[in-house]
């Protein structure tokens, strides 16, 4: 009997998973936007050799005076335009070679400055003339086969289509829709960008650079990306609202927890104030249990390992609270019944 349960909740779980819609794509937004990072020397670009760093060498470089060029690097190293700002701005516009007109939404933010406001809008008009330059047409047109080589590799996975049910089916909790961007000048890590679409319905982007390269084409080892990375930045949609929600418990928490050990780690993985290494820690243990959950236990202990050699020891202790949640469904129908009763129960580990 018990057997004969579990194989029909992994048909339904099939069947969801076939109707659970994923896209997959290399944007060409991100593509110039990051174009004109890497001829700036921007500081978070993915650090592995490939074709597209070579042929942006032998075809753009007369594009590094570009004035979209200078336009950057100014707005990256003196406004905070960088980590997941770039991205987030060139997203929310419509694709080139139009005009990039906004989609129904707001491109500035109250605590912007004038100055920064006026760059960004002139950044815009510059990165319009950047993409349409002959140069870096020539450039796009040179790469089109390694693009196409890569995103092949990335559907002919038998397992990354069923990544968003296994997030839903533990946060049990559905997003309007998951895009996977995955970018060849982006850093080994991504970035998670959520945008409201004209019906105020949130669009869910995970964007995410390669971890090596294999004849100088870009590689997205399966385990980094499906397990690590997409379940990773996916499930920031699902995590952060609750930071928000519980911010001051949360901070409370600092007393007991936030070591000096423990700040370090954080912030040698860009991660500043508690409330950031909190919602990390909680977010990498809910990658753990799903991975464990849904793929395999010896996977699941190897990414536990990797946090531990990286400071974040403590991810253990929320992976053991998390059975409670695990065990207690019935009682618990979404992560976010549970996330009060995690936080009373880090009060007094």
């Amino acid at each position: 009997m018990k057997k004969i349960i579990l194989l029909l909740m992994i048909l339904s779980l099939e069947i969801k998973a076939q109707n659970k819609e994923l896209n997959i794509s290399i944007d060409e937004n991100v593509e110039t936007l990051y174009s004109v990072a890497y001829l700036s020397d921007y500081f978070l670009l993915n650090k592995h050799d490939n074709i597209f760093k070579h042929k942006l060498n032998e075809i753009c470089k007369p594009l590094k005076d570009h004035k979209a060029v200078h336009l950057f690097d100014s707005l990256s190293a003196n406004y905070s335009f960088n980590y997941y700002q770039p991205v987030e701005w060139v997203l929310k516009f419509s694709q080139f070679p139009e005009t990039i007109q906004e989609n129904n939404k707001d491109l500035t933010h109250e605590n912007q400055s004038d100055k920064k406001r006026q760059l960004l809008s002139e950044f815009k008009k510059e990165l319009i003339k950047f993409h349409q330059d002959s140069l870096y047409q020539k450039y796009l047109g040179s790469v089109a086969s390694y693009k196409a080589a890569v995103l092949s590799t990335l559907n002919s996975s038998k397992s990354i289509y069923r990544l968003p049910v296994y997030l839903e089916d533990y946060y049990g909790k559905s997003l309007m829709s998951y895009n996977l961007i995955v970018s060849p000048l982006v850093h080994s890590g991504g970035f998670n960008i959520e945008l409201e679409d004209a019906n105020q319905s949130k669009e869910v982007y995970a964007v995410i650079g390669p971890n090596g390269e294999v004849d100088f084409i870009p590689y997205f080892d399966k385990d980094y990306l499906e397990y690590d990375m997409i379940l990773h930045e996916f499930g920031h949609s699902f995590v952060n609202p609750l930071l928000l929600k519980y911010s001051e418990d949360i901070e409370l928490l600092s007393q007991r927890y936030y070591t000096d050990d423990l700040e370090n780690a954080g912030k040698q993985q860009g991660y500043s104030k508690w409330k950031y290494v909190f919602n990390e820690l909680l977010l990498r243990a809910t990658t753990i249990c799903i991975v464990k959950r849904h793929i395999s236990k010896e996977k699941a202990e190897k990414l536990l390992m990797y946090e531990k050699s990286i400071g974040f020891s403590l991810v253990e202790l929320f992976i053991k609270h998390l059975d409670d949640y695990e065990s207690n469904r019935d009682k618990y129908k979404t992560f976010d019944d549970y996330y009060p009763n995690l936080i009373e129960k880090l009060k007094v580990s």
